[in-house]
């Protein structure tokens, strides 16, 4: 499979900005998520997400409506909208 473009915009002491660009049917790759974060869809589209221990759910997301993920979530995001899909995420380090 082809993997998905991040580009990270930014990466400071509080958060850290990546643009997730999918073509159809590319995916993340498999991976856990180091903090609390926001996804915020730019295009909005329709993924297929397998866990860490392999059960899959469908997720669809719509353009300009946000929402919330937690630390130690474990997936790989696929892309399965029939076009390119663009979404932003925002992870929200932990201030000490």
């Amino acid at each position: 499979m082809t993997s998905a473009k991040a580009t990270q915009h930014a990466n400071d002491s509080r958060s850290r900005t990546t643009t997730w660009a999918f073509a159809d049917g590319a995916e993340t790759g498999q991976h856990v998520h180091e903090f609390d974060y926001v996804v915020i869809p730019v295009t909005g589209g329709s993924f297929h997400v397998v866990d860490a221990t392999g059960e899959t759910h469908d997720m669809h997301q719509e353009a300009g409506l946000p929402y919330v993920g937690t630390k130690g979530t474990a997936h790989n995001v696929i892309n399965q909208s029939g076009s390119a899909a663009i979404f932003v995420e925002v992870e929200l380090k932990e201030s000490s």
